[in-house]
């Protein structure tokens, strides 16, 4: 399913969308990106290609963005359990019972740990990195608060949705030590908020 995406023709054609391939390439320079647009534009999608990307170490010829040799420890996260569960992980690794629909090809992935309390919810799992080792996905979400991304290291963060100041920089800190990165795909819904303005530019803050 992957490879569906960003190839050389078709409907999903790399050169249809240079908003994304230019988020992609900013990650070789920022270690935090944001993709803030409209709805239906392909967000969610930019940021399960990505991720999917650095977890496996399989990167298509034409990537210019960041580059993770090695395995590494990732973390998606959504505004509340239930669509992190729906939307991302059904993204990444498709149906519970039969994993592989998603972005993540079934060859690569590894065993789970469910997430207590969670009908059909996952906490982590191992995904098989080019290298021979594997790497860990785990699953969060901002209602659980920012004492939920304490006490671990992380190479990659992806923020699918707007997530609340405090929650994103305590789940920053986590990369600081790995010389890791994190992005946010998200619509503006809540309007001028702490997030949306960190990632404005200096003269629109001082307007605002």
């Amino acid at each position: 399913m992957i490879d569906s995406y960003f190839p050389a023709d078709g409907p999903y054609a790399l050169n249809l969308y240079p908003k994304h391939i230019e988020f992609f390439d900013a990650g070789k320079l920022y270690r935090e990106r944001c993709f803030m647009a409209g709805n239906r534009v392909g967000k969610t999608i930019a940021g399960g290609v990505e991720c999917v990307y650095h977890l496996t170490g399989v990167y298509p010829e034409w990537w210019q963005g960041r580059i993770f040799t090695k395995p590494i420890r990732a973390m998606v996260a959504g505004d509340t359990t239930q669509t992190t569960k729906d939307i991302l992980q059904a993204k990444l690794l498709g149906d519970y019972y039969d994993m592989g629909g998603g972005l993540v090809p079934r060859e690569c992935i590894g065993p789970h740990t469910s997430k207590s309390g969670v009908a059909q919810g996952i906490e982590s799992i191992k995904v098989k990195h080019v290298s021979g080792g594997w790497s860990v996905l785990m699953f969060r979400s901002y209602e659980q608060g920012r004492k939920i991304f304490q006490g671990v290291e992380l190479e990659f963060v992806w923020f699918d949705e707007e997530p609340p100041l405090e929650v994103y920089n305590e789940a920053l800190i986590r990369t600081a030590t790995t010389n890791g990165c994190a992005i946010i795909t998200f619509t503006p819904m809540m309007g001028i908020s702490e997030t949306v303005m960190s990632f404005l530019p200096k003269e629109y803050q001082l307007s605002a």
